[in-house]
């Protein structure tokens, strides 16, 4: 059976040494994910990443370099295949959510981030990358 390709971009934004996260029930289950989310047909993933953060978090933001792409992997949440890509992104505004969005934003230290339980491990390892001095 053909699977379509789920595409999906994210992106990290650090300010003041915390990590801009979404909170959300995925499969009545709380998870932590970074903005972002499907890249749409003819649309690149950069700038889907644009549009997807402007969606969640009213925010414009740059994209600066991509962080890490795992390839496809299954997701344990959605029981489908996916690839995520994340990028490290910068924007000044604050954060705000739109009424349609069911999310819940916040900065979080990423010692405590790293420890919560709720990151998939793609994310845990692009925020390791985020992290890492040596870029």
């Amino acid at each position: 059976m053909y699977e379509e390709l789920n595409l999906r971009s994210y992106g990290l934004l650090i300010r003041e040494g915390k990590i801009l996260v979404a909170e959300e029930i995925v499969c009545e289950k709380s998870i932590l994910k970074y903005p972002g989310g499907g890249v749409e047909p003819r649309e690149t993933p950069e700038n889907a990443l644009i549009r997807e953060f402007l969606e969640e978090t009213q925010m414009a933001i740059s994209v600066i370099r991509l962080l890490y792409n795992p390839g496809t992997l299954f997701s344990p949440w959605i029981q489908r295949r996916y690839t995520p890509l994340y990028y490290e992104v910068q924007g000044s505004e604050e954060p705000n959510v739109p009424k349609n969005e069911k999310i819940k934003l916040h900065f979080m230290d990423p010692k405590e981030l790293l420890c919560s339980h709720k990151l998939a491990s793609p994310e845990l390892v692009a925020l390791n990358y985020a992290l890492a001095k040596d870029h």
